[in-house]
């Protein structure tokens, strides 16, 4: 299948729009966590100052577009075996990594991903947020596996084999990428590893509007329309 070498380059790639408030602490933390990391972000046209902090720690390119292109672009111009898709406001940890090169030593797994939770929930919060984690898990348990592209992880080998993401989707993207590439080989859900997001699609709709939002799109992808208008942050 698809095997690497024994030490892996991995190339972390960050998709950026108007994240001046949070690039720099993003990216410091990857570069603490994965020193040995390739850093690529890839912005969409930001008017802040997202490229001149990125910068400072990262590879920049700049490309006119969605999400889905931003990341499809950082996959292209990196030189990873391992590629790791982080949004602008989440913070990775050594676990994470750790897990998914131990994971991608067998050459049958191709993709990894891990539980995904805002920073600092009230109990009632956590609650829903793991009930769609655990929802997560359910597709690999029936054999369709999904994940989001918070922060996962893919061999670029079948990630290119299948043209990344779909750059016509501004939503769900990442789950259909998850449906290409499982054809490639296996995906596996670690169940042990928890990567935290930050708050503020809460505070921008608030818990009952966000899993309206998140419900509407996944309903429509699941549907087989691509979702056009996504309310949560991108």
């Amino acid at each position: 299948m698809y095997s690497i070498q024994t030490k892996p380059k991995i190339s972390i790639i960050v998709p950026t729009l108007n994240e001046e408030k949070l690039i720099a602490s993003t990216l410091k933390n990857v570069r603490k966590v994965v020193p040995e990391a390739e850093i690529i972000v890839v912005d969409g046209g930001s008017r802040d100052k997202t490229v001149e902090i990125a910068r400072r720690y990262a590879k920049v390119n700049v490309e006119n577009g969605g999400v889905g292109l931003a990341r499809n672009t950082g996959a292209k111009i990196s030189e990873g075996d391992v590629l790791v898709f982080l949004d602008a406001d989440t913070t990775i940890t050594r676990q994470f990594i750790d897990e998914v090169l131990k994971t991608f030593k067998d050459p049958n797994f191709v993709g990894a991903g891990g539980f995904i939770l805002p920073q600092k929930m009230n109990q009632f919060e956590e609650a829903v947020f793991y009930f769609f984690n655990l929802l997560i898990m359910a597709s690999f348990v029936i054999g369709k596996p999904r994940l989001a592209g918070t922060c996962v992880a893919y061999k670029r080998r079948p990630f290119l084999e299948v043209d990344g993401f779909d750059i016509n989707m501004n939503a769900s993207e990442d789950l259909e990428l998850c449906k290409k590439i499982s054809k490639k080989g296996k995906i596996v859900f670690l169940r042990h590893v928890i990567v935290r997001t930050s708050r503020r699609r809460l505070k921008h709709l608030g818990l009952f509007k966000l899993i309206l939002d998140w419900s509407r799109v996944t309903f429509q992808y699941f549907l087989g329309r691509k979702p056009q208008v996504y309310h949560s942050f991108r």
